[in-house]
């Protein structure tokens, strides 16, 4: 009985040790582009999955007091603090927030859902939404509006009810079929001196940067809206089923989706995200704010690459996983508001409208 016992406990160390591994390569799987190898982009994507599969294990050899596997497990975690962080920050909430303070929001409004008309009796929730936010600044990406159809909601409709916000700039990327123009938009109270789009090729995102005047400060604001993951409902939809009831065929589809649909996106992502960290390395302002949807992770080369001596609001004011994605089960944060060490950011904060596929993302900016 005693070798089956010790075989018993080596395969659990040794599977403890492969979990240890695999949490802290995702841990810092950010660093490797997935155009070298895509590997880490997948262990980035699973990093809570890895991170609680962890923290089970670390719980029972509490329980079970064998102290050399809790410190171990114990010194692999802390290495990965500072990802364990990104990914669930826990800061209090600024009850007093600075009055020189601006507010910014950024969201992926869904075409407004999908140009939905606005009326008395029916106003859109998503335009009413950031006409009542109360912010100086609102980055918008998946813009839709109509031109001339005025059974959908148009652009001057648009303009109206935003119309608190004196300066701004539409980037327009597609013209689709169910609305006239469609592609990113900022909406100011402070002047914007000029804008232009960063060049990258796709069809459906982009990113444009803006200089604003802030009270005499000049500001470098990015807004992206990076390669989605091309998912289509169906694969969302099989993906939702797996969750529920995980069998080797479920995971067989998964697999096959994530080869054919998140590989090429993760790659085309990384292209994207080297030119928009160029422009922020030229940049001469002395301060920069880079927010949007990013379709990425905490954990990602993408946001690494973006973020580079940038703050992330959200890790540095937010609390909780911060999930601002909320369809199919993919509950993850992938929409950001960045900047430079100057600016202080008090609450970063996930609202909680479910009207488009996306919560809206927003904090207080202070600039120093």
């Amino acid at each position: 009985m005693k070798p089956l016992k010790n075989l018993i406990w080596f395969i659990i160390k040794a599977l403890n040790a492969i979990g240890l591994i695999a949490l802290f390569l995702a841990a810092f799987s950010d660093y490797i582009s997935p155009e070298r190898s895509v590997i880490f982009s997948y262990l980035g994507l699973f990093f809570p999955f890895i991170l609680a599969g962890n923290g089970i294990v670390f719980l029972a050899w509490l329980i079970l007091k064998q102290w050399k596997m809790v410190l171990l497990n114990f010194l692999v975690m802390l290495a990965c603090i500072a990802s364990i962080h990104t990914y669930f920050p826990l800061h209090g909430k600024t009850k007093e927030i600075p009055k020189d303070a601006i507010k910014i929001l950024t969201y992926n409004v869904m075409c407004f859902e999908w140009i939905k008309k606005e009326s008395a009796k029916h106003p859109n929730e998503i335009l009413q939404y950031i006409k009542e936010s109360d912010a100086d600044i609102v980055c918008i990406q998946e813009y839709g509006a109509s031109k001339t159809k005025k059974q959908f909601l148009m652009e001057k409709d648009i303009l109206k009810a935003l119309e608190k916000y004196p300066y701004h700039y539409f980037q327009y990327l597609m013209y689709p079929s169910y609305s006239e123009v469609y592609g990113m938009a900022l909406f100011s109270k402070f002047p914007i001196l000029s804008s232009k789009k960063i060049p990258y090729e796709s069809y459906y995102n982009g990113s444009f940067v803006s200089e604003l005047d802030i009270r005499g400060k000049k500001v470098t604001l990015i807004n992206n809206h990076l390669e989605s993951n091309k998912l289509s409902e169906t694969d969302r939809s099989r993906y939702y089923q797996m969750t529920k009831d995980i069998d080797s065929h479920s995971l067989n589809i998964f697999t096959q989706i994530m080869s054919e649909r998140l590989t090429p996106a993760y790659k085309i992502r990384a292209r994207q995200a080297q030119l928009v960290s160029k422009v922020i390395e030229e940049n001469k302002n002395p301060y920069i704010i880079v927010c949007g949807d990013f379709n990425d992770t905490p954990i990602s080369y993408v946001r690494h690459k973006i973020k580079g001596n940038l703050l992330d609001a959200f890790a540095e004011s937010g609390r909780g996983l911060g999930i601002t994605y909320n369809k199919n089960h993919f509950l993850f944060r992938i929409d950001y508001i960045l900047h430079s060490d100057n600016i202080q950011s008090y609450n970063c904060t996930v609202g909680k409208l479910k009207n488009s596929d996306h919560y809206p993302l927003w904090c207080y900016l202070e600039l120093k």
